[in-house]
């Protein structure tokens, strides 16, 4: 053996990415599955994807489309295959490191980051999925927004404030990944709130998230602002008149996809009124905090997923007030609706309890919540 290391950490990974040390990908699982998700960082790196059932066994085929000249990162579904492979090519006069765990770990990886002191506010961004859960913290209290499912990342950051939750509140029905909201809730004691409009086919009971709805968290308000598009019953929290906890109602690359639910013409006029009706009050400053990230070239320096209402009005979708023209462009803009999503509605309406092997199979993959550019 080579004694080089053979494996990084997901959290190595992502240090890697974030200060552009990555050089090369080597992907081993099936084209397929590589087609539909891989690693990306803020910048472009270079990948090749050979699958393993290729690859093992008949290594001396490919190593001339091998780099001798950078380090590799190879990944594979789980993580053993990658160490393997590392060990051997190592052993061949590569430089190679495997992803510990795969892509199953980076599926699970999450990064926390601190974007606002007073009052406190966290992201809670799941990296490879691009969700993410705010938490607002003031006076020892704090409503978290649109949680995500793997809850020990929430908890921790509560804990460490020492804060009481007052509210849970998912913005509308997730489609993406299964939502961590009713289960928060039963833990924290603390009442669960989604839109009636989205959950009316609910089988739980539910605070009902309706325009005009304030919650007081210490000394901060936060605002219900019902903005319909990605779903009939998105709704938007606005925090202190400054920062606007949107949902999917705006993220940082486009508005939300109003598509999931297999009625696009009748949400696109929804997401039309919100646009251009319902938001045409707030301030060009007002700081948008999105719910999903379309990747992480959408991430600040700062590890943050934020914009202001004047930059996301500078996205197409504003400049189209004929709303004729407005539903052509958010049709020519759909990327796939992957038919899992379907699924994941109905666990988050509790009409389906996978268990979690199969919950880990519906979320598998970026998000898909946005509309693409073309």
């Amino acid at each position: 053996m080579s004694g080089q290391q053979t494996e990084i950490s997901v959290a190595e990974l992502k240090r890697r990415l974030d200060r552009g040390e990555v050089e090369f990908l080597f992907d081993m699982r099936n084209t397929d599955e590589f087609d539909s998700w891989r690693i990306e960082g803020r910048r472009p790196i270079e990948t090749i994807n050979i699958p393993q059932i290729d690859f093992v066994g008949e290594e001396e085929k490919y190593l001339d489309r091998l780099p001798r000249d950078k380090e590799m990162v190879i990944v594979c579904a789980h993580g053993g295959a990658s160490k393997y492979t590392a060990e051997l090519l190592q052993e061949k006069g590569f430089r190679a490191v495997g992803l510990e765990g795969g892509m199953d770990a980076w599926s699970e990886f999450y990064q926390v980051t601190k974007i606002q002191e007073a009052p406190e506010i966290h992201q809670v961004y799941r990296v490879a999925k691009g969700c993410i859960t705010h938490i607002v913290i003031a006076d020892g209290e704090a409503i978290v927004v649109d949680p995500v499912r793997h809850l020990d990342r929430i908890l921790a950051v509560l804990r460490q404030a020492g804060a009481r939750v007052v509210a849970v509140v998912d913005t509308h029905l997730q489609a993406d990944h299964i939502s961590g909201g009713r289960d928060l809730a039963a833990q924290t004691g603390a009442p669960y709130w989604i839109s009636p409009e989205d959950a009316k086919d609910a089988a739980y009971p539910y605070e009902p998230l309706v325009d005009g709805t304030l919650f007081r968290v210490g000394s901060c308000r936060l605002t219900a602002m019902h903005s319909p598009g990605h779903t009939p019953g998105s709704t938007s929290l606005l925090l202190n008149n400054r920062f606007l906890l949107s949902g999917d109602a705006i993220m940082r690359s486009s508005p939300g996809r109003p598509d999931l639910g297999g009625r696009a013409d009748e949400w696109s006029l929804l997401l039309y009124d919100t646009l251009f009706h319902r938001f045409s009050s707030l301030a060009d400053d007002v700081v948008v905090l999105p719910s999903h990230a379309a990747s992480m070239q959408e991430m600040n320096d700062d590890g943050s997923v934020r914009l202001t209402m004047g930059e996301a009005r500078d996205h197409e979708l504003f400049h189209t007030d004929d709303k004729e023209q407005f539903i052509a462009k958010v049709a020519a803009s759909l990327p796939e609706n992957p038919e899992r999503y379907q699924d994941i509605r109905k666990v988050n309406l509790g009409l389906l309890d996978p268990d979690e092997d199969k919950r880990k199979e519906l979320e598998i993959g970026k998000n898909l919540c946005g509309m693409s550019s073309r």
